[in-house]
């Protein structure tokens, strides 16, 4: 009889402690693949971070808002800041204060783009904007950049990623229906008729998610919606992206940090900050998941210990009918196989129903999970892990196989 044979034989026997053992094995490999799921899923999510500007201004609510808010179209409808301070600095004028103290350093920037975020479209973000917009610097591969089309400078008409373009099937022409949602309000605006003359290249970042309208579009959205009012009227920006000639960085932040009611955001900086809260949690995830992989060896190990005292028996009667060491090793690696296989199969269908529960409760800033940020054979990754610990928890009660004295373990046969 080969060791396939025996082996599902002696599972089958001892159905209740074997289902134990897989049960607690398929816990502990659903539990690591959900886990990887949340990391991978939580980092995926800085992905599609824009890297164009240098400093971001935007309302005062924190760095890492502000940088979410700008270039990866995060969280809710953000608060306003002046248009003026936006055109002053585009101007390149000096700005004048109350206490007529004057800042004479608008030259510092070289480069300034405004985003008004003012809505949602399904899975899709509405952003009024200038043509600047699109001399984004680093002009690379990942700046926005027009595929076909042109800018949007008549009222309602936008463009957008190719992202919107690919799934909302969208082309040239086509007319978008959206409706405008403003700052600290869930009320909408009226239907707004839209006209698509443009498309952007697919950049890779947040930008393919957007639909964007010149900024006078996006102004009359916004004070057209209801419960709208600011003390600047249609003037209001949500950010506008900045790049600072080399020198100019700490004035131009001591101005708007301290003398206006915006902030302004480094973006390398923020990024770090972000970096380390990640990578904070990400640590802590794999020492988790670590413990989870070691407390699945120990779980066999210790099953497999208790299964060769109570087989010492068994065992010793094999070698006396001629199998050799090799044969009853052999047998007890091909147990801890099925036992493995059925712990993944398990642990699969564990995973699959629990993941999306799990997932949900994480918070709705988490893509969706899909191939390319969560591949299906993933689990396969942590069963072959928890196949390698199996692996090694066999060696040492076969250790003790091996010292077995099968003449004393004769003897106890009554």
């Amino acid at each position: 009889m080969n060791a396939f044979r025996l082996s599902f034989l002696y599972l089958r026997r001892h159905l209740f402690a074997t289902s134990i053992t897989v049960i607690a094995l398929a816990l502990a490999i659903a539990a690591v693949t959900i886990l990887l799921k949340l990391e991978i899923l939580s980092h995926s999510r800085f992905n599609t971070l824009a890297e164009q500007s240098d400093a971001i201004v935007g309302a005062k609510s924190g760095g890492i808002d502000i940088l979410l808010g700008a270039l990866n179209f995060e969280g809710d409808i953000p608060a306003y800041v002046p248009q003026n301070l936006y055109e002053t600095l585009k101007a390149k004028k000096d700005i004048q204060f109350e206490d007529q103290s004057t800042y004479h350093e608008s030259f510092v920037i070289s480069q300034i783009a405004p985003i008004l975020v003012f809505g949602r479209y399904h899975d899709f973000t509405l952003i009024g904007t200038e043509p600047s917009f699109l001399n984004l610097q680093p002009a690379n591969s990942t700046a926005p950049q027009l595929q076909e089309g042109l800018f949007p400078t008549v009222l309602k008409e936008v463009m957008i990623g190719s992202d919107v373009a690919e799934k909302e099937n969208v082309k040239l022409g086509d007319r978008l229906y959206v409706h405008a949602r403003i700052h600290d309000s869930t009320q909408e605006s009226a239907a707004l008729d839209l006209k698509v003359v443009g498309i952007l290249k697919h950049t890779g970042k947040i930008w393919d998610k957007g639909i964007y309208t010149n900024l006078e579009t996006a102004q009359q959205a916004v004070i057209g919606t209801p419960g709208y009012q600011t003390i600047w009227g249609p003037h209001v920006l949500s950010y506008f992206l900045i790049n600072i000639k080399p020198g100019g960085e700490s004035s131009l932040a001591t101005l708007i940090n301290q003398r206006t009611v915006s902030q302004l955001v480094f973006v390398d900086k923020e990024k770090k900050h972000l970096e380390e809260l990640t990578g904070s949690s990400k640590e802590l995830q794999f020492l988790i998941v670590g413990a989870l992989l070691v407390l699945s060896t120990l779980t066999v190990l210790a099953v497999f210990f208790t299964r060769i005292e109570a087989r010492s028996l068994e065992l010793a009667v094999l070698r006396a009918l001629g199998y050799a060491r090799s044969d009853l090793t052999q047998l007890l690696l091909v147990e801890g196989f099925w036992m493995g296989l059925s712990s993944i199969v398990l642990a699969a269908l564990i995973e699959f129903v629990m993941s999306p529960v799990i997932l949900s409760t994480a918070g709705a800033q988490l893509p969706a999970v899909n191939s390319s940020n969560w591949p299906p054979w993933m689990i396969f990754v942590t069963g072959v892990l928890a196949l390698i610990a199996i692996a090694i928890a066999s060696l040492p009660p076969l250790w003790r196989l091996y010292k077995q004295d099968v003449h004393s373990a004769l003897r106890n046969i009554s």
